[in-house]
């Protein structure tokens, strides 16, 4: 049966005691559909993003993640949701004192997988990424395309229930870039719930996806999803 993964109902966003930077956002996801974000740089796509994987709370509104009502959540219950929550940070935050296959490996290891089944499902990962042969490699060693290749594996590792990424093929090129694009829409066909948001116009035409379309912190179009 298909549920809703995101709902937002009159939800707006402030950051301390400045204006709102996001206003009156209604709309929902269903559960297994992937959905762009779009719009100019301010729009308030990284702030959406960030009540989607947790990192804000609404200052005012409803919004359902998962099933649940972020506003009524307890704080012990916050990590198991957010664990459900894959995400790509535009700057990636990989952890500088662990190796590539560390890093990938740590939504793994959270869960509580083996050592052995965690570099097994790594290491074919980072193969498939194009980084099969800099496993071993420091973050500080890496370009920036590959280090947004190792951001998208450790978000994509543990097959999330939902998939937030800001910018994923930012610093990739256009062959790389449909590559991890391919990987994010086959997460999709086993049931992720994939939201992306981007600036780039040509990926959105290729992908036959629906799109939110952010202006000033208000929607312009409402997905269908």
């Amino acid at each position: 049966m298909t549920g809703v993964s995101v709902r937002f109902d009159q939800v707006g966003l402030r950051y301390g005691q400045g204006r709102e930077v996001l206003s009156d956002l209604s709309f929902e996801v269903e559960q297994g559909a992937f959905l762009f974000v779009t719009g100019p740089s301010g729009a308030g796509k990284t702030s959406l993003l960030r009540l989607m994987y947790l990192q804000q709370r609404p200052t005012r509104g409803l919004m359902t993640l998962l099933g649940r009502d972020v506003s009524r959540l307890d704080r012990r219950d916050r990590p198991g949701l957010r664990r459900r929550i894959g995400v790509v940070f535009q700057d990636f935050r990989l952890l500088d004192h662990l190796s590539v296959i560390d890093n990938v490996a740590l939504p793994l290891r959270l869960g509580g997988a083996t050592e052995s089944v965690a570099r097994d499902h790594v290491a074919e990962l980072l193969d498939w990424v194009g980084l099969g042969d800099r496993i071993d490699a420091m973050p500080s060693t890496l370009s920036g395309g590959e280090q947004q290749r190792v951001a998208i594996a450790r978000a994509v590792i543990n097959r999330p229930a939902l998939l937030v990424a800001d910018e994923p093929t930012g610093n990739l090129d256009d062959r790389m870039a449909m590559r991890l694009m391919y990987l994010f829409d086959q997460l999709n066909r086993i049931g992720t719930t994939v939201i992306i948001a981007t600036h780039n116009q040509g990926l959105i035409e290729r992908f036959d996806h629906p799109v939110l379309t952010l202006f000033e912190g208000r929607l312009l179009g409402a997905a269908q999803t």
